[in-house]
């Protein structure tokens, strides 16, 4: 007899995951169980014999898994006195954004200016520069927003053979891909106030550049 517990086919093909999530995958172990369970749900017998392991082992690296929400349990099946659990991977692609500094902290800003100064020369870092130069790109990053891509991510990609079957993505391809969606997406008004924006942040960067102290 087979109890099903979750619905897999609700399943997103791309998910969002934390800091503590990725982390998880850089074990190879962890990645092999995840290819095998984006293939097909299995058992951790199952998936012991597959890649030649104890099935404690599995288990061991299957709770911690359940727990971060790369893999849920997707099934139970009566064996003679014994349940087996099927479990299957929570999406076919993992994306793991660090979260964003908060708006009023501009020690990031200083550090970019700190590393426009090393490469060009002549960029003066200050707090009042590095509050503006975060007021500008904060304004340019609001119309190329992408920080709803959790909730939308499958819309975009689900049809896609792309995103099909990947492991964890390079972050920054993904923030890339779904800026240009965004780019092309958007009105003529937003991409002409895009445009403003940035012109305005290249001039300000001049500007500071042209004023620093010798």
């Amino acid at each position: 007899m087979i109890k099903e517990t979750i619905d897999s086919k609700s399943f997103k093909l791309i998910k969002v995951i934390d800091k503590g999530a990725f982390a998880l995958l850089e074990d190879r172990t962890r990645r092999d169980i995840l290819q095998l369970l984006r293939e097909e749900e299995l058992t951790v017998k199952e998936i012991a014999n597959r890649l030649e392991m104890t099935p404690q082992n599995i288990y061991h690296h299957l709770k911690r898994m359940v727990e971060a929400g790369l893999v849920s349990e997707i099934k139970e099946n009566w064996s003679g006195h014994l349940i087996e659990s099927y479990y299957t991977a929570t999406a076919d692609t993992y994306v793991y954004h660090e979260d964003e500094i908060p708006n009023n902290d501009i020690h990031e800003y200083i550090e970019i200016l700190n590393g426009l100064k090393e490469l060009s020369g002549g960029v003066e870092v200050t707090e009042e520069n590095a509050q503006k130069l975060a007021e500008l790109s904060k304004k340019r990053e609001k119309i190329l927003d992408t920080s709803g891509t959790s909730n939308g991510i499958c819309v975009a990609c689900s049809f896609s053979g792309y995103f099909m079957k990947l492991g964890p993505m390079n972050p920054i391809l993904v923030g890339q891909i779904l800026q240009l969606k965004r780019v092309i997406s958007m009105s003529d008004e937003e991409f002409e106030e895009t445009l403003r924006i940035t012109r305005e942040l290249r001039n300000f960067l001049i500007s500071i550049k042209k004023n620093e102290k010798h």
